[in-house]
């Protein structure tokens, strides 16, 4: 379902130390703690100039206690196996080592296809070979949330795994979401206002929820006393009820999107300036993202103007 795609990217980004420590717990163990984390730029150029750029899913880039590794995380969603391009992430793997030279790179997928119960189905590597010499070798991570990797993380206290909790489908998309909140729940005074109200839209999403089930959920927690008030509060105050928090996540996954525009403008200037683009293709993808509506005229102009100050 292409609708998961923005709260996936919005959940692991806004959690991204429970993204750690969910899809690769060994880094801890072997480097420490993570001091750092920085949301790295995700937009790949198409080497066409009139072609579009796109963007993958999550880069996130750590640094650990010991000081002796820079790892980047690269997150690609999935949420239909079959549609799981190798090679495409491939080229996103080595253009995030080309950007980040000092950096390692984990490649990492996440597919949450509730149809998918034998992970070992999900290929996990990709290779390309002539004449029986091995040309390229790339194995990726793989996490297919089923129920075998739902009972791993079982005990864990883990925002991001309480909401993937919901996708495998044993027939109980209610009671998924029920044992997903008790397990979300009390870890509910350490985020920020709104916050639990976005993970609702997420949860909804991957649970793959239809209106009555939905309606079914909210009459359930609405009567048991167990559940947190302001989990109710919610329902009332923000319209979760009518599903509008599920409007409200995707939105604003669409809108940090947008709101990104600076940032790539900003990341094509500085390929500019490294002399990786060239001042005619610069030009050209800025009259694209026009056009297609990505950036505003203002920041179009103030582009070109810097664009100009460094030729």
């Amino acid at each position: 379902m292409a609708n998961q795609d923005p709260h996936a990217k919005q959940l692991l980004i806004n959690y991204p130390h429970d993204t750690v420590e969910l899809f690769a717990p060994d880094l801890l163990h072997a480097y420490g703690a993570v001091t750092s984390i920085e949301e790295v730029s995700t937009e790949i150029f198409n080497l066409d100039p009139q072609g579009r750029s796109g963007f993958l899913d999550v880069a996130l880039k750590c640094r650990f206690a010991d000081g002796s590794q820079h790892i980047l995380l690269l997150i690609e969603h999935w949420s239909t196996a079959q549609a799981i391009n190798y090679r495409r992430t491939g080229r996103y793997l080595f253009e995030l080592l080309c950007r980040h030279p000092r950096a390692s790179v984990l490649p990492i997928m996440l597919v949450t296809d509730a149809n998918v119960s034998n992970a070992d189905k999900v290929a996990d590597r990709f290779t390309l070979v002539i004449a029986d010499a091995p040309v390229v070798d790339i194995r990726f991570r793989v996490h297919v949330v089923n129920q075998a990797w739902r009972e791993r993380i079982a005990h864990s206290r883990n925002v991001v795994g309480s909401i993937l909790w919901v996708v495998p489908d044993d027939g109980r998309p209610v009671e998924r979401c029920i044992e997903a909140l008790r397990n979300l729940l009390p870890l509910y005074p350490t985020w920020e206002k709104g916050a639990l109200a976005q993970l609702l839209a997420s949860m909804k999403e991957f649970a793959r929820l239809k209106d009555d089930q939905l309606q079914q959920l909210h009459h359930h927690l609405r009567g048991d006393p167990t559940m947190s008030t302001t989990l109710v509060d919610l329902f009332k105050a923000d319209g979760i009820a009518q599903g509008k928090a599920e409007g409200k996540a995707e939105g604003k996954a669409e809108g940090k999107a947008e709101g990104k525009a600076e940032g790539q403008i900003a990341a094509l200037l500085s390929l500019v300036a490294d002399g990786d683009v060239s001042l005619e293709k610069a030009r050209n993808r800025l009259t694209l993202w026009l056009r297609e509506g990505a950036i505003s005229q203002e920041l179009h102009d103030q582009a070109l103007r810097q664009l100009s100050n460094i030729s």
